[in-house]
């Protein structure tokens, strides 16, 4: 059987989500990957993709883009990026294209791109207002000419197709997120509610930090808030905590190294989200078996079952979250092990490798 060719474009903040994917298509496909890394602060390093390498019909090809887009290198760089993916889907039957595609107008890659065989992927519905301009000119630029895109959510896939009518639309969820195997268990000292993942807006922080200061003034003690990322807000966490005790702050970049531990030390992960469109984080915490705390907004209520694999509080309601967390707080051994169970079993019925990879195979058959 001749195997049809797939080039499949990456920027690094995305390898986590096709990184679960790609070696179990391979006996299908043959697949060269791109991978697109900055010029800093990248969150994967070539050495993430050893084990790969030894894959059969799987090129990778690294590209570090090595200067700040306002620096003039930057622009041959960019166009030399170009180029790469510009000869690699020349030959392919099929181009999955996981990364933006221009600003104000759109970027002569992706004009050059044969849209009867390219599928673009779109992981919000809508244009936002947390969204850069370039994000939301892409938006409006862009997705109107495409002919496939692939979208993570049934959610944001609704709002997708009410905003762009012409594309056709799949929904495949998003994979667990595995960074490895945990050296370190549970610990037992208290209750604690673990948040990860860069801290912007949309991620509600500071409505988390204040919803532990007042637990903790109203007398629960043994609990932990821990809170791991990059800030990217205005508001220092230092001028929000007032109970340094409770908290356990590592703001900056989480090696991928120490992500297993993060999540296998505390209790419960906690995203306090006030608008999303799907969480990549929450796909890290499943893979770790941890129930979660989240908001309930469209895009949570797509991976969560109230009292199966998590709770529920009602967005931007202090009182709201603080009953949930109290609720967890006093949950007892047994109680949370009937919980663990549950949440093991919801997520392998949900989120089994078999069944996502199903749904991406039968999207590339479109190109038969």
């Amino acid at each position: 059987m001749i195997k049809k060719k797939i080039c499949w474009v990456t920027p690094d903040w995305f390898v986590d989500v096709d990184m679960p994917i790609i070696p179990h298509l391979l006996d299908e496909y043959d697949i060269t990957w791109i991978i697109f890394f900055p010029w800093r602060n990248n969150r994967f390093k070539e050495k993430n993709f050893d084990e790969l390498k030894n894959y059969q019909n799987l090129h990778i090809i690294f590209f570090h883009v090595k200067y700040y887009k306002h620096d003039p290198r930057y622009y041959f760089r960019n166009k030399t990026f170009n180029k790469l993916v510009e000869k690699e889907s020349a030959n392919a039957d099929i181009i999955y294209f996981n990364m933006s595609m221009g600003g104000k107008k759109p970027s002569k890659l992706f004009l050059s791109l044969p849209k009867n065989k390219t599928i673009v992927t779109a992981h919000d519905g809508s244009i936002k207002s947390i969204m850069s301009i370039s994000t939301a000119d892409l938006y409006q630029a862009c997705f109107p000419l495409c002919k496939y895109v692939n979208m993570f959510s049934n959610f944001q896939a609704k709002l997708f197709r009410e905003n762009y009518s012409g594309p056709e639309v799949f929904v495949i969820p998003l994979a667990l997120k595995d960074f490895g195997k945990p050296t370190k268990e549970l610990r037992h000292d208290c209750v604690s509610f673990v948040s990860f993942g860069t801290i912007h807006a949309e991620k509600n922080i500071p409505f988390l930090i204040e919803a532990a200061n007042q637990l903790y003034e109203e007398g629960e003690k043994k609990f932990k808030v821990s809170i791991n990322g990059q800030w990217k807000i205005d508001e220092s966490s230092v001028n929000l905590i007032r109970h340094p005790e409770v908290f356990e702050i590592h703001e900056g970049l989480v090696d991928n190294k120490d992500i297993p531990d993060l999540f296998s030390q505390n209790t419960f992960a906690i995203f306090t989200y006030k608008q999303m469109s799907q969480s990549g984080a929450i796909k890290v915490a499943f893979n770790y078996n941890k129930p979660v705390i989240v908001s309930d907004l469209s895009g949570f209520k797509e991976e969560v079952l109230e009292g199966v694999n998590g709770f529920f509080f009602h967005s931007e309601d202090m009182e709201s979250l603080k009953l949930v967390m109290k609720k967890c707080i006093h949950m007892n051994h047994e109680e949370y092990d009937v919980l663990l169970k549950s949440t093991k079993q919801y997520i392998y019925e949900k989120y089994s490798i078999e069944n996502i990879i199903r749904k991406y195979k039968k999207m590339f058959n479109v190109f038969q």
